[in-house]
């Protein structure tokens, strides 16, 4: 038992060490060197617990993911007949603290970023876990406001412009406008929220608007 139990423990280490340095330095970048220094483990440990690189990769998404929306679910605990405002507001939350959000938290965030920006073969895995059930809660919630005469295109196009303000903020985690970092934390996340889940909502009156169903 005490065998089995130090390498649980040995696997955890290397898993949270693993999480920390893919996050920040992406799949490419990461050495199974880099990860074993972190954790203080031999470079042997990485194919004996997750039997290669790729596989603790694929370990590391599943983990920091879970434990994501865990703390994070895209409604935020809204009850069921939350107005649709209320759940895009709640949904913008959500994706912006698991981009943004400091330590493990906003691991899966950085990973999510890091696979848009250099893809790997766990691009489709991403994708499937996060982004595809992403874009069917925003466009079914942006269906609700426009109304359903709205054409598919500006459905579409609204919800690339809400994910994309969520991810152009990620991208750059505050670091193109000085301004930003004086904020701390909670602050700053809960003006990003209110401000794209305002901005947005205005773009969406106006496009319905304009299709006639004000």
């Amino acid at each position: 038992m005490g065998k089995r139990k130090d390498g649980l423990e040995r696997k955890a280490l290397l898993l949270e060490a693993a999480t920390k340095v893919f996050a920040e330095k992406g799949f490419r970048n990461t050495t199974i060197a880099d990860i074993c220094k972190d954790s203080h483990s031999n470079t042997a440990s990485v194919n004996y617990y997750f039997g290669s690189k790729d596989e603790l990769y694929a370990e590391v998404w599943k983990n920091a993911f879970h434990n994501a929306m865990e703390k994070y679910p895209p409604d935020m605990e809204l009850t069921r007949d939350a107005i649709p405002e209320d759940r895009l507001r709640a949904l913008v939350k959500s994706f912006l603290h698991k981009m943004l959000d400091s330590g493990e938290l906003g691991y899966a965030g950085q990973i999510l970023l890091m696979e848009i920006a250099n893809p790997t073969e766990a691009i489709d895995h991403i994708k499937r876990d996060a982004i595809e059930p992403l874009r069917k809660r925003m466009i079914s919630i942006l269906r609700e406001l426009l109304g359903e005469q709205t054409g598919e295109q500006d459905v579409v196009f609204c919800a690339m412009s809400v994910i994309h303000q969520c991810m152009g903020f990620g991208f750059h985690r505050g670091k193109l406008f000085p301004a930003l970092r004086a904020l701390e934390k909670p602050r700053l996340l809960e003006a990003l929220s209110e401000h794209i889940t305002g901005f947005s909502l205005a773009g969406i009156a106006a496009i319905k608007k304009r299709a006639g169903q004000s």
